[in-house]
């Protein structure tokens, strides 16, 4: 059965000061409005209601469209996005059950995901699109690519080939655990965020986390979303069914990016404890996600970059250049 969707304009004018409810991180007050250079369309589909940015480009352009990583939306990618407008025409879908897009009580799988992404290709009467995902959104671009080959023009990994299937025990090896925030204000809730949780702040992260819901339904996300890092652990990638060129952009995690309250602590028995999880965990275990890629895709380009999980915010300018250059390349 086909999969009919709606995608209806709706130009979102921000408050100067929003409240949101980011159910992983509490209540942050923004101080401005959203002013990146996008308007905000709504896809209407018939189990949810998802948020799409439309970033503009020339008129019958190629569709380049990024997709966000677990718990964050498309406005993740408002610093990056204009940078391919003058040859893309660009967009970025949030996808169900994060930012503001609507939280069904089902569909959170790599392959409901991707059929997403189908479904918005569909409305826009787009036949292909260059795809672009950071962290989780790697296995749903792959699983698009796998299922529709003929619709993807070039696959675009931001730090996103990592296997999930041993995350948590990954994660819990760490020896330095992040503070925790001492202060609820919202004030103090954005300098935890740009000191201790990401090291740094931008007008994407301002605008990711302001747009999150507050629709009631929202409060299921804590006990729905998890759903999707099962499904993605227990599914393998399929890059070997994969046919359209592709980029990998690994951040090589550094210290000082990675564990932003430690880097006055020079010297100090933490910061060797942390530079040794980099060095013999937490690298190695991004960079075997790469290489398993490289391994079924012998073809693929591969680019590290030291810095943070974000790579294309912290390395926004250098990130784009490679993208730019990637898509350069490719048939016209």
């Amino acid at each position: 059965m086909k999969r009919t969707a709606t995608f209806k304009l709706a130009v979102v004018t921000a408050a100067t000061t929003i409240l949101p409810v980011a159910w992983a991180a509490g209540q942050l007050a923004a101080s401005t409005g959203d002013q990146a250079s996008h308007k905000v369309r709504w896809l209407r589909l018939p189990d949810a209601t998802l948020e799409c940015l439309d970033f503009g480009g020339p008129k019958g352009a190629p569709l380049l469209l990024f997709l966000p990583g677990y718990g964050n939306s498309a406005h993740i990618y408002d610093d990056i996005a204009p940078a391919f407008t003058e040859r893309f025409r660009v967009l970025a879908l949030t996808p169900r059950g994060q930012g503001a897009s609507s939280t069904p009580d089902s569909g959170y799988t790599v392959g409901t995901l991707a059929s997403d992404v189908r479904a918005l290709l569909d409305s826009l009467d787009e036949r292909t699109a260059v795809l672009v995902g950071h962290s989780v959104a790697g296995a749903i671009i792959t699983r698009f690519a796998a299922r529709w080959p003929e619709r993807t023009t070039a696959l675009v990994y931001f730090d996103a080939t990592m296997d999930f299937g041993n995350r948590d025990s990954v994660l819990a090896a760490n020896p330095v655990p992040r503070p925790p925030p001492t202060d609820s204000s919202p004030e103090g809730w954005r300098r935890w965020y740009r000191d201790v949780f990401y090291g740094f702040w931008s007008n994407a992260m301002q605008n990711d986390i302001a747009s999150y819901s507050t629709d009631s339904s929202a409060r299921n996300r804590p006990r729905l979303l998890p759903a999707l890092l099962r499904d993605a652990t227990s599914h393998p990638n399929e890059y070997r069914l994969t046919k359209a060129p592709i980029l990998v952009v690994a951040a090589l995690k550094a210290l000082e990016a990675n564990y932003p309250w430690l880097r006055t602590t020079e010297g100090s028995a933490a910061r060797q404890q942390a530079q040794l999880y980099l060095d013999r965990v937490l690298n190695p275990w991004y960079m075997a996600g790469a290489r398993r890629l490289q391994q079924e895709r012998v073809d693929a380009e591969v680019l590290s970059i030291p810095g943070h999980h974000f790579i294309f915010i912290t390395a926004q300018q250098r990130v784009a250049q490679a993208v730019l250059q990637f898509l350069g390349h490719l048939p016209h």
